[in-house]
């Protein structure tokens, strides 16, 4: 031991070693865990746990058996050096074995292709199970040859360990006489850098809580492990934490958020610190992809907060905890220097983007579309993140063709071709595994105009915001989505992972800007208000929850210093509230989000709310030559009432939710939306037991640490409060769910009558 580690008590050493302790994803074990003997320092570690059946003190696994539910365990872990000692606690939930599928039927595939062509098989059908489920197997097709004229063919295909056969019909005819209706784009939402918040809210406050959090944040501590791995000086930083600690193999995935997050500041703000904080990073990282290439070692391109092995170990089909999802962590580095090019003009950025999507052309390039299939369909080590949206980006900005033929190397058929068939397969997947992916869907369709890529996502976000959705729009639990239509029977501590919903948003907006859907909107506004900022800590160390609570009398955790995925998502989020509030087309500024901003540039507006009494003014402060198009709540469509000018309007038609004001609006415009602002019951559509008590926008909560559900209370005996939004009967006190902080609550009810379903 030397120098500064030399000087160092062995109280000081003990407590270093313990907290130094890094042995994978907690939330969702599946595998055996690698419990290390010896701290980092020097501290020999003994291991204990309450639960030896599920995780033996070795760290082996043992999952229960489907139907017994996942197990939380709690290991202990004790660090001894020189006779001193320190102890620290985890919390693991081991998850329960798999539902065994037994095949009733395998259903049949059908394409369409033009004579003389192969139609493009997919690598999976959907089959249906004795219990009635939907779910996917991996086929081999025989070969073919296909029609030259009009006609069908049918093509057998081998389910391993199945003994019945699949069967794909191909119809045959002139595709390009027939009409299919591809939507086109109709609106575009206006950038950030044209909106600001306004003071005095709770978005204002949680965006500042995140931009104090950035602009304190240590940069060379965000380049260590770059540095370290491609050789350079590490210039005394840090080490990073969690996730991103030395001996993690997700390293490197904080510091692209964190690009992401100083991007959309930037954006936000206009702050030339964040600006310089930007190019110290992308300097720093184009010194380390430099390095990795004049070593010698590594191909041309390749950045990374690692060497290249995990890449071999993956193309060798290697599980997770021996390697975890490279191409995942890849994609958050790409992504962080995207929108440092995009949104903050860096051009270097770019140079290091380009280089990083030739090296992902070259290494798949070079693999079967059988071995990337296999990789892709495996659990968190085959996990790519938003990897096929990305490259199609890059391609938008490079227009290389590799980097397009990139992007579709990771078309997934186990996800695409369900959704494909509008038939929902997702039990038992990992939600945001997954929905990025659909985000990349949707961005092939953006460039290619493929109506296929259209329809997977329409149809992957009817069926997820339809019958996998918690009342604050979040989905999954323990990081997986259930069976459809059994969000109540999952209401625990781990349920709504912030990503998924930070995810759910962003092919929200994909969506919206081809439809103009109020409903979308709805989901939207609902996600962002009862989950996304909700999500947010009160303080500004950066906190997020990785999973939000829904049990009764449950509270909410957030990570800080574990560098989680919701940690890095979160450093994003508390910008894309304004992300998507504004919008235009050719005749009219759209009103998305009735959040208190201002929108800048030649369409000046205004919105400014009252939640409480719910009027809500929208000011026009520019003369446009465009009309204003303002979206009006589900929930507010019932008493509604507007006026223009003073005048109230007789009349009010919603088109798709929103209220349409004039061709032209002129300076000093002002529209007073009147809210009807009550109490309200939302219902569960899948399960009639549970309620939700709301109030305008925001789901309510109940302080309480009581751990049964409670009946909903009488609403006729509810009162309001002397704060804000604040409500009292029977004892309890009602807040907006985004209040909440540490407190233990309740938003779930029992029905009235629960029982009559």
């Amino acid at each position: 031991m030397s120098g500064y580690l030399a000087k160092l008590k062995p109280e000081e050493i003990v407590k270093m070693d313990v907290d130094s302790i890094y042995i994978g994803n907690l939330n969702t074990v599946d595998e055996d865990l690698s419990l290390p003997l010896h701290g980092k320092y020097g501290s020999v570690l003994n291991w204990f746990t309450e639960e030896e059946r599920f995780i033996r003190a070795d760290g082996k696994v043992h999952r229960p058996l489907y139907g017994m539910g996942n197990r939380n365990v709690k290991l202990k872990v004790k660090a001894v050096y020189e006779g001193y000692s320190e102890e620290r606690e985890f919390e693991a939930t081991v998850l329960q074995e798999k539902k065994e599928n037994i095949v009733a039927e395998i259903l049949e595939v059908n394409l369409e292709a033009m004579p003389g062509e192969k139609a493009a098989l997919p690598s999976v059908v959907i089959a249906r199970t004795t219990d009635g489920r939907r779910t996917t197997l991996p086929v081999k097709w025989e070969k073919y040859e296909p029609l030259w004229k009009e006609g069908i063919i049918h093509v057998r295909g081998i389910v391993e360990k199945y003994k019945e056969s699949a069967i794909a019909s191909i119809h045959y005819y002139n595709i390009e006489e027939t009409h299919y209706d591809i939507p086109k784009r109709k609106v575009e939402f206006l950038p950030i850098g044209q909106v600001r918040l306004k003071e005095g809210t709770i978005f204002y406050e949680r965006q500042q809580n995140m931009l104090n959090y950035l602009l304190n944040i240590d940069d060379d501590q965000m380049l260590y492990n770059f540095r370290r791995a491609s050789g350079l000086d590490t210039h005394g930083a840090a080490p990073m934490t969690g996730w991103d600690e030395e001996n993690c193999k997700l390293k490197g995935h904080t510091t692209g958020h964190y690009m992401s997050g100083l991007a959309l500041a930037w954006g936000a703000t206009g702050n030339p610190k964040f600006r310089e904080k930007i190019n110290y990073i992308v300097d720093g990282l184009e010194e380390c992809q430099v390095a990795f290439a004049e070593s010698g070692e590594y191909h041309t391109g390749y950045l990374s907060a690692y060497d290249e092995e995990q890449f071999d170990l993956l193309e060798q089909f290697t599980r997770y905890p021996e390697i975890w999802a490279p191409y995942y962590t890849l994609d958050k580095i790409m992504c962080g220097l995207y929108d440092c090019f995009q949104i903050a003009g860096c051009e270097k950025a770019k140079i290091i983007l380009e280089k990083m999507g030739d090296w992902v052309y070259d290494r798949l390039s070079r693999l079967s579309r059988e071995v990337l299939d296999r990789m892709w369909s495996m659990y968190i080590a085959g996990e790519f993140g938003g990897m096929l949206g990305t490259m199609v980006k890059l391609y938008q900005i490079t227009g290389k063709e590799n980097h397009l033929k990139a992007a579709c190397f990771f078309v997934n058929d186990k996800l695409f071709y369900p959704m494909l068939e509008k038939c929902d397969t997702l039990e038992d997947v990992h939600a945001n595994q997954h929905i990025p992916q659909i985000i990349g869907a949707m961005e092939l369709f953006r460039v290619t105009k493929e109506e296929k890529w259209w329809r997977i996502g329409k149809n992957f976000w009817k069926i997820v915001t339809a019958d996998h959705a918690y009342c604050i729009g979040g989905v999954g639990e323990t990081e997986m989505f259930h069976c459809a239509g059994t969000t109540c029977d999952y209401l625990t501590e781990k349920a709504a992972e912030s990503c998924a919903s930070y995810n759910m948003l962003r092919l929200t907006a994909q969506l919206f800007e081809y439809t103009v859907d109020g409903a979308m909107m709805d989901y939207y506004d609902n996600t962002l208000r009862n989950h996304i900022l909700t999500s947010a800590s009160h303080a500004d160390d950066g906190g997020t929850t990785y999973f939000m609570p829904l049990g009764p009398g449950q509270q909410k955790a957030y990570s800080t210093t574990e560098n989680t995925c919701c940690h890095g998502t979160g450093m994003e989020s508390r910008f894309r509230y304004m992300e998507n509030i504004y919008a235009t087309d050719e005749k009219y500024v759209y009103v998305n989000l009735l959040i208190d901003s201002v929108l800048g540039g030649e369409a000046s507006i205004e919105v400014d709310t009252s939640e409480t009494d719910g009027i809500v003014k929208v000011v026009c402060r520019n003369d446009m030559d465009k009309g204003l198009k303002i979206h009006i709540p589900s929930w507010a469509e019932d008493g509604l009432r507007a006026e223009l000018n003073g005048r109230e309007i007789s009349r009010i038609t919603l088109e798709d939710g929103y209220l349409c004001v004039g061709e032209q609006c002129g300076s000093d415009d002002e529209i007073v939306l009147h809210l009807p602002m009550q109490l309200r019951v939302v219902k569960n559509p899948s399960d009639c037991r549970f309620v939700n008590l709301a109030y305008g926008p925001y789901i309510l909560a109940a302080l309480s640490d009581v751990e049964e559900f409670f009946p909903l209370p009488d609403l006729e005996k509810i009162r309001p409060m002397k704060e804000k939004l604040h409500f009292e009967v029977e004892g309890l006190e009602f807040v907006p769910f985004p209040e909440i902080d540490t407190q233990k609550y309740h938003v779930y009810f029992l029905a009235p009558e629960s029982g009559q379903c």
